[in-house]
């Protein structure tokens, strides 16, 4: 990103500055205490920019940027004044921006006591010149605030009588979690704060630990991501009593007027959201104003000629882009993969963050918070078959732009729009077909899967029927080390080959003709599910009993992996060509497999790879 010379400027007088309020809460009780106010820029060209990305060009604007902060801050003070009783606003105040203290008093005057509270870094309170403007600000009602505070900036009894309220820097607090030594750190600040009769207030409160390690040691306010995001200001004033919901997984929950209609549960324990007549509206007619005004989250919407996009602030243009063309893309290969179209146009929502991710499931979808904050650890996305929505974490997908997630997902969607939103699956099926759709046209993902599932299989660590509720997943998938997908990708691909793809697909109308997942298999299959399960690891052992040699051609020659030889065992690789021979041993890993690759600086041609050990060996021909 490459800002142009006045630019800045231009965007104070055309008004794209703007505020966010991030609450800070009780930590006890969960009620919100009072709003930080953070500076953001709407730029035209690279979307909302935060103080980080342009503040550091800005030496020459400062002061003119702190002036109009405040103004705006207690602009939104008395609007919301003006409305019931009001939430007190903290603002950032950096020394050089002290020089404008009069501006600073002419805007706070009007507001009394309390309303304000100027947050300071240790080194500003510390300066002489600054102490005098400091000292002002606070005999004319304002509160003063000193932020980012570690354990070498612990206030003397004098400067603490100047002050209001101590903010323990998020870097202590995020140590303090592992490390006995800022644990206790930590403990002396908050002590302090107590013998000083300040406020003490935890920043950067990221899960749950970190909540109730403040709550532990007695700070009585907390600030975070886990507690609320920034927020919009409009239609989310504090008349409407901000409560955080911090008891539970700390996304903010406004007790009145809050987020969007939830409608009844279902599959899984989760809510499912209602708009309108009960519906998530596609089409990019999500009332985007309504949803930023009721719960901070402002979306856009691309739409293309299959589906709707709808992507959270933080989201850069280029994966926007990227994640639109996968989505088309898709689409597209799933329609001819399954002989039939999307009936609705699919809705896709993507989050950056695995915060935004489970505020956004809470918020807009009506998820229940203790389930959004495991989604958010372990997931790259969800399907909700009823709303016709993906819904996409970001933060938990390989950074790779070809999110073949978008693939797994929709995938799930189209599946379950075949057999119907009130048809089950047992959760291997259901994840099983998402994953080898995803990892379609990579042999050396179905490879690795074949391998990773018998090694599970073999030492006894699942079954398929622990596999089956779609309930346990998640959980079932954490104690495989996130394997059960490869377990379940490589049952589907069993089952399919008994079937056929085509007897697959007949399944899946069956289904949705009322009949049950069961049934329908037995029908097709002429054998039960049960006996299916139960045979499976027998089937997949037979079926990766010979060693075999697959390849992937990359731009700088051939990617090739061995399987099926013993787990950690040496294995002798040859490669032979016209003119060229080259022998090495290797040593295979757990899963019995090497992988190497060739032809970066051999002359092109055809080679033979024979890899091979006592009694066992595989062959293949590779082009360079």
């Amino acid at each position: 990103m490459s800002l142009r010379e006045g630019e800045l400027l231009a965007a104070l007088r055309r008004g794209e500055l703007e505020l966010r309020y991030q609450p800070i809460v009780d930590l006890r009780s969960g009620e919100c205490r009072r709003v930080e106010a953070l500076l953001r820029w709407r730029h035209p060209r690279f979307g909302l920019l935060e103080p980080g990305d342009f503040l550091p060009f800005a030496s020459e604007l400062i002061e003119q940027i702190g002036v109009w902060v405040v103004r705006a801050a207690t602009a939104q003070w008395t609007e919301w004044r003006g409305l019931g009783p009001a939430l007190g606003v903290g603002v950032n105040v950096s020394a050089p921006e002290l020089a404008q203290v009069d501006a600073f008093l002419e805007a706070i005057a009007p507001l009394g006591s309390g309303a304000i509270t100027f947050e300071l870094s240790p080194e500003t309170l510390a300066g002489a010149e600054e102490r005098p403007a400091v000292t002002r600000l606070a005999a004319a009602g304002a509160r003063i605030a000193v932020d980012g505070v570690g354990a070498a900036d612990a206030p003397g009894r004098t400067l603490a009588s100047h002050l209001d309220e101590l903010k323990i820097s998020r870097a202590l607090l995020r140590r303090a979690t592992e490390d006995p030594r800022a644990l206790a750190d930590m403990r002396s600040l908050v002590e302090l704060a107590r013998d000083y009769r300040l406020i003490s207030v935890a920043v950067g409160i990221e899960d749950g630990a970190m909540r109730d390690l403040a709550r532990t040691l007695g700070c009585e306010l907390g600030q975070g991501y886990f507690v609320s995001r920034p927020l919009v200001p409009d239609r989310l004033g504090p008349w409407r009593r901000w409560v955080a919901g911090v008891a539970l997984t700390g996304s903010l929950t406004l007790t009145t007027f809050a987020g969007i209609g939830k409608a009844a549960a279902s599959g899984g324990g989760q809510q499912t959201p209602t708009l309108g007549k009960g519906v998530l509206p596609t089409a990019c007619s999500l009332d985007l104003p309504t949803v930023a005004a009721r719960t901070g989250i402002e979306l856009r919407c691309d739409r293309t000629d299959v589906a709707d996009i709808y992507t959270d602030e933080s989201v850069t243009p280029a994966v926007r882009d990227a994640l639109v063309k996968a989505v088309e893309r898709d689409v597209a290969t799933l329609q001819q993969e399954f002989g039939r179209s999307f009936a609705g146009r699919p809705a896709v929502y993507a989050f950056a963050t695995r915060t935004g991710f489970a505020f956004g499931l809470q918020e807009i979808f009506g998820v229940r918070g203790p389930d959004a904050g495991l989604l958010a650890v372990a997931n790259g996305g969800i399907t909700l078959p009823r709303q016709g929505a993906i819904v996409l974490n970001l933060q938990n997908v390989p950074n790779d732009k070809d999110f073949a997630i978008v693939r797994h997902e929709l995938t799930h969607a189209l599946v379950h729009e075949t057999i119907g939103v009130d048809s089950t699956l047992p959760a291997w099926f259901d994840e099983g077909l998402a994953t080898l759709e995803e990892r379609a046209g990579s042999a050396t993902s179905g490879v690795r899967s074949s391998a990773v599932a018998l090694s599970i299989l073999t030492a006894g660590k699942t079954t398929l029927g622990d596999l089956e509720q779609g309930t346990q997943w998640v959980q079932q998938n954490a104690a495989l080390d996130g394997q059960a997908y490869s377990v379940a990708a490589e049952a589907v691909r069993l089952l399919k080959q008994r079937v056929s793809r085509d007897g697959l697909m007949r399944i899946l109308e069956t289904m949705h003709q009322g009949s049950t997942f069961a049934a329908a298999y037995a029908g097709e299959a002429g054998e039960s599910i049960g006996d299916f399960e139960r045979s499976f690891p027998s089937r997949l052992a037979a079926d990766q009993s010979e060693a075999r040699i697959v390849q992937a051609q990359r731009p700088d020659g051939v990617l090739w992996t061995l399987s099926g030889f013993t787990p950690e065992s040496v294995v002798t690789i040859a490669i032979d060509g016209a003119g060229y021979h080259l022998e090495y041993e290797v040593r295979t890993d757990k899963y019995g497999m090497h992988q190497g690759s060739f032809g970066g600086t051999a002359p092109k041609g055809d080679y033979t790879i024979r890899a091979s050990r006592t009694g066992t060996s595989a062959t293949t021909t590779i082009r360079t």
